[in-house]
């Protein structure tokens, strides 16, 4: 059987053959040379690529309580669009991509929606809708949101987008969202980002028992709460920027906090 060439490739070398597609140029061409071969439903490169996509984003997909088959599907639409090749590093892009329609997917089956709504926190309803049997033993739990608990939804958030992000750049998924929660539970009412640093760098209890060696866990309330300021220089922690409106894809987009996140992990949390 004969394999489809490419014009963008060697007639010795089938679309996409011998280029490294995990780096964002590598990507490029793959894509560029896939397409034009119409070679993506033949070609064991495209295969390996999204075998290779499917374990790179199992962790956000798991996250967000998806089949890692999911995200790849998300990846695959994402490669195929033409923005993504003109992007300066297309796995950012696709990475974006998959984030917010595997976030899309979950939140559309919790709010009983469409993904289209949930893709945009404007359009989604205020609360969960009730479904049948969720009060059936409790029908006066069924009360409109108080203030208070919509500070609370605030935390949640926070924890949730920033517990998302963590385990898409290597942390452990069931350590690092025990740790998230607890640190943003335990500063919450603290004066100061500084006190907060300094108060749950100290828990170095709680760190062990989380399955956290001292250095991993300052590496990862660093990350969270942000850095102390030296001079004039500022670094805003996880919480603060979801906080101030950084959404999932906005984070990792930012390759220098992806990088500082995937070195700070340490292999810590507990599996």
């Amino acid at each position: 059987m004969s394999t489809t060439r490419s014009p963008l490739t060697p007639d010795d070398r089938a679309p996409g053959e011998g280029v490294d597609f995990t780096t964002p140029d590598g990507l490029r061409q793959v894509i560029e040379e896939l397409t034009a071969g119409q070679a993506w439903s033949t070609s064991p490169v495209a295969a390996e690529l999204m075998g290779y996509a499917t374990t790179k984003y199992a962790p956000l997909a798991k996250a967000w309580h998806r089949d890692p088959a999911d995200a790849a599907v998300e990846a695959f639409f994402a490669m195929i669009t033409p923005s993504t090749l003109r992007a300066r590093d297309p796995w950012a892009v696709v990475t974006r991509a998959v984030a917010r329609s595997v976030a899309a997917e979950t939140l559309a089956e919790r709010f009983l929606t469409s993904q289209d709504k949930a893709r945009r926190p404007t359009r989604r309803p205020d609360a969960d809708p009730v479904r049948a049997g969720d009060y059936e033993d409790y029908l006066y739990d069924i009360h409109p949101h108080q203030p208070g608990e919509q500070a609370e939804d605030g935390v949640d958030r926070i924890v949730r987008t920033t517990t998302v992000f963590l385990v898409s750049t290597g942390w452990a998924h069931r350590g690092v969202e025990q740790a998230v929660d607890y640190i943003a539970h335990r500063i919450t009412g603290l004066r100061s980002r500084e006190a907060a640093a300094e108060t749950v760098t100290g828990d170095l209890h709680i760190a062990t028992r989380l399955g956290y060696d001292p250095d991993t866990w300052r590496s990862l309330v660093r990350l969270t709460v942000g850095r102390r300021p030296r001079s004039n220089e500022r670094e805003m922690g996880l919480f603060a920027r979801v906080l101030l409106g950084d959404d999932l894809g906005e984070l990792l987009a930012d390759t220098r906090l992806v990088a500082a996140s995937r070195q700070s992990t340490g292999g810590g949390g507990r599996p």
